[in-house]
């Protein structure tokens, strides 16, 4: 089945509504509404069971380290098109990294894959990730056959309505979800439950 991935966690509600999730994100060092600081991030993630991914568009070396060390993520996300240079000069992190790709019409070709474990596949927008919108999955699934069987993971627009179409297109690794399953008070639970039976009914 493909996996889950509910980022913008932003308290204790929301880890125990999204904890069927295989990974939960947390954004630090990043250009968004759920983003948290350090101090925020690590208290979460210290009560956290699912995977912890701490994702960020930050790309110079130092801050990348010291993030590291303050949080010990079990994944880096380095949400930015600017993730290999970013790696070049922060050399060996000593966690999983998961890169990102955005999606658009004038994508030419996937990035570097060196010191990645994994590839989110994102829509373009004012900001690097987080922006609610769905891109072509045609085009991501082209991305996904020429880096088989490198991890992608679909992001941009996802929620219970349209994860079954994403997965029986793209047929990614994982999906990685916030907004889709946002309501006023953090993650709404009802949205969560939606989500993970379309997804386990995607490919039935």
């Amino acid at each position: 089945m493909t996996r889950l991935k509910v980022c913008g966690m932003r308290s204790l509600e929301d880890l125990e509504r999204c904890r069927a999730a295989d990974y939960l994100g947390f954004v630090v060092m990043a250009d968004s509404p759920n983003e948290l600081d350090m101090r925020e991030a690590a208290a979460l993630m210290s009560s956290c069971s699912p995977r912890r991914v701490a994702v960020t568009t930050e790309a110079r070396p130092e801050r990348l380290r010291a993030l590291v060390r303050a949080l010990d993520p079990d994944v880096l996300q380095l949400h930015t098109p600017q993730y290999p240079e970013a790696l070049r000069a922060a050399g060996d992190l000593g966690v999983p990294v998961w890169g990102m790709m955005a999606i658009g019409p004038g994508t030419v070709g996937p990035p570097s894959l060196e010191g990645i474990e994994a590839l989110v596949l994102d829509s373009p927008g004012p900001r690097a990730g987080g922006n609610g919108r769905p891109h072509d999955w045609a085009r991501s699934r082209e991305v996904r056959e020429a880096l088989a069987p490198f991890p992608v993971v679909l992001a941009g627009g996802l929620g219970p309505e349209n994860a079954a179409l994403a997965i029986r297109t793209v047929r990614p690794y994982a999906l990685d979800v916030s907004s889709g399953v946002s309501g006023e008070g953090g993650k709404d639970p009802e949205k969560v439950r939606e989500l993970i039976a379309a997804m386990r009914g995607a490919l039935e």
